[in-house]
């Protein structure tokens, strides 16, 4: 039996275990207050601090992008936003010159009251930014003093995982623990709509809130179980453990009465993932984005034998199991440096996927030569064509397998002829002509992020606009329930992929629409085999056919037992974006003629209505009216 068993509340799922490390708030503590001799020297130190910070998140989005993890590296841009925001400068500016404060005591004053501000906002999502603020304060402050921001966790820095306990999640911490190999996380506060707790579950590290750290925090350097279901359990034994963990080849949880024969497979951005893969209940690799590895070359693209070592490594360690192997698609919000794409109004409606194959067809050449290479012997490769709008792009693609297919046969070489070909279904179009597509290959996938995005004209990370994309309204319900009744009608599998595939909540819905291979992150695939035990199939069709019948997704959400979605422009606000103060839109700083200074801070505007009635304010604020 274990020493401790902590119940808490589930903030990232999945399954962790390792020595406790504690971290508190003594390792962020204010710096000293005491009055500059120099103003102009503090100034200096602050734009100095903020130029360094600036760089290493630049270098981090990069990092994440080169990954493919494209709303992770939004998150950290969001953080350069925050970080060059006239109005946070303004006020900084005016402690050090007018108060005398050192540098790190006037950005701890402003940030700190800036968080502050938004975590007694009422939307909770509004509420959480404030964690942002209150990172970019350490990180600032830890500058200053020429420190690590987050040194504890540093003199950690060994091998094998571990837990580590802290009041509350930084984005910029988990960053670095995922580089240390941190397995998961306690903290006291916050939610899972932070964005800490969104980057901790994009890299699989369970999460738990516990109502006090004080009694967890005892047991630093004991061995830690924390379940990503709302359990810490301290010196857990064998039993504890198997009870809570899928382990290799043994599925514990049965399926219950009525359960669907559903099926749950990974996707990954790199082979090395699979290292750490837990199969029980995993059928395969449902989706591999080939386009982050040629995101990670600068110069050029991987050649064909850089490419063979990485596929042959994938398919090593998937062994017999499934991969679904999705072609590179380049273009759009996936760019590489050392290519243009030519003019383009909306990229995202551009050079992208199999339309840049028209120019450079040796591309999607020289990868399927590499990947068939790869997968010699006894692998099994289902190979998927994405962002196809009609039969006529499904054609021209296939004629590039069957050329790369030839050159091998010319040349003699050794390759995996017996494979599987799918369509991954992302445009309108697409889905209006999936039954001719369905004809010609062997499988289908829904790629639900730009099928979404798609279907409502709506760049899911436009500020202005992020609230209009709903995965869950019954707009996309009924596309999907259209796929799924073609794929069955044809006797093919149908594969769901993206961000609503993970989404928990909507498990019995894509069920009930007839959806049964999911396709997850490897942190989300554990929780969703147990979930997908426990439906029953018949109330999951009885609750897909009331979400197709409702009006709103805000009936949706009733059905589901959830609060409606709120816009929260901060999520998506990027580098150079500020709020007009008086409506709320965002708009680029330097793309306005409407702005205005207000003693040491500037003030932008959409329009000469929201400038003038801001003026109009002003006047009778400072006791004066308009002309």
């Amino acid at each position: 039996m274990s020493v401790e068993i902590f119940q808490g509340e589930s903030i990232a799922p999945g399954f962790a275990v390792g020595p406790l490390c504690v971290l508190n708030g003594d390792s962020w503590t204010k710096p000293p207050a005491s009055e500059a001799d120099n103003p102009s020297l503090e100034l200096d130190r602050f734009r100095q601090q903020v130029h360094m910070l600036e760089q290493e998140i630049e270098e981090t989005v990069d990092q994440l992008e080169s990954e493919a993890y494209r709303a992770e590296a939004e998150i950290m841009s969001t953080h350069l936003a925050l970080l060059r925001d006239p109005e946070l400068h303004g006020q900084i500016y005016d402690l050090i010159q007018n108060n005398r404060h050192r540098a790190e005591t006037a950005v701890e004053q402003v940030l700190q009251s800036m968080a502050a501000m938004l975590a007694s906002a009422e939307d909770p999502l509004l509420a959480e930014r404030a964690a942002d603020l209150r990172d970019l304060a350490i990180r600032l402050e830890a500058g200053f003093s020429e420190r690590h921001a987050f040194l504890p966790l540093t003199a950690w820095d060994r091998a094998g995982c571990f837990i580590i306990a802290l009041p509350e999640l930084m984005p910029s911490l988990v960053l670095k623990a995922r580089e240390l190999g941190v397995a998961g996380f306690i903290v006291a506060y916050g939610t899972g709509v932070s964005h800490g707790a969104i980057l901790a579950k994009s890299f699989g590290m369970p999460v738990v809130r516990v109502a006090s750290l004080e009694y967890v925090t005892r047991f630093s350097g004991r061995n830690i179980l924390v379940w990503g279901e709302g359990e810490v359990l301290v010196e857990p034994n064998e039993i504890e453990l198997s009870a809570r963990k899928l382990p290799d080849n043994v599925i514990p949880i049965e399926r219950v009465a009525g359960a669907p024969e559903a099926r749950v497979w990974i996707s990954i951005v790199d082979p090395g993932q699979l290292e750490a893969v837990e199969w029980a209940g995993i059928e395969g690799v449902g989706l591999y984005r080939s386009e982050a590895l040629f995101m990670r070359y600068r110069e050029d693209f991987p050649s064909e034998q850089e490419q063979f070592t990485a596929y042959r490594r994938l398919f090593r360690l998937a062994g017999r199991r499934p991969v679904v192997f999705r072609t590179v698609d380049l273009g759009a919000d996936k760019p590489v440096e050392h290519m243009r794409f030519g003019p383009q109004v909306n990229p995202s409606l551009g050079l992208r996927a199999h339309r840049l194959f028209r120019f450079h067809p040796e591309l999607l050449i020289t990868q399927i030569r590499a990947l068939l290479r790869a997968a010699s012997g006894d692998h099994r490769l289902w190979l998927m064509f994405p962002m196809l709008e009609t039969i006529d792009q499904l054609h021209f693609v296939q004629s590039l397998v069957d050329e790369a297919i030839q050159s091998l046969v010319n040349e003699g070489i050794t390759f995996q002829s017996d494979f599987r070909q799918g369509v991954l279904v992302e445009t309108p179009s697409a889905a209006w002509s999936f039954r001719r597509l369905l004809k010609e290959v062997d499988f289908a996938s829904i790629g639900t992020n730009d099928l979404v995005q798609y279907l409502f004209a709506v760049e899911r990370n436009t500020a202005n606009v992020a609230d209009l994309y709903q995965p869950e309204h019954p707009v996309v319900l009924e596309v999907i329930h259209h796929l799924t009744q073609i794929a069955a009608d044809a006797g093919k599998p149908i594969f769901i992929c993206g961000e609503m595939a993970a989404d928990m909540s909507l498990l019995p819905v894509l069920v009930g629409l007839g959806l049964r291979d999911f396709s997850l992150s490897m942190g989300a695939a554990a929780i969703a085999v147990r979930d997908l035990s426990g439906l029953d199939e018949t109330a999951c069709r009885r609750l897909a056919q009331q979400c197709l019948a409702a009006d709103t997704v805000n009936n949706v959400h009733t059905l589901l037992n959830r609060p409606d979605k709120q816009p929260v422009p901060s999520q998506v606000v990027a580098e150079g974006d500020v709020l007009d103060p008086v409506c709320g839109m965002v708009v680029h700083a330097n793309d306005t003629p409407y702005a205005i200074d207000v003693g040491e801070l500037s003030h932008y505007f959409c329009s000469r209505s929201c400038l003038n009635y801001f003026m109009d304010h002003l006047k009778q604020v400072n006791g004066t009216t308009s002309e």
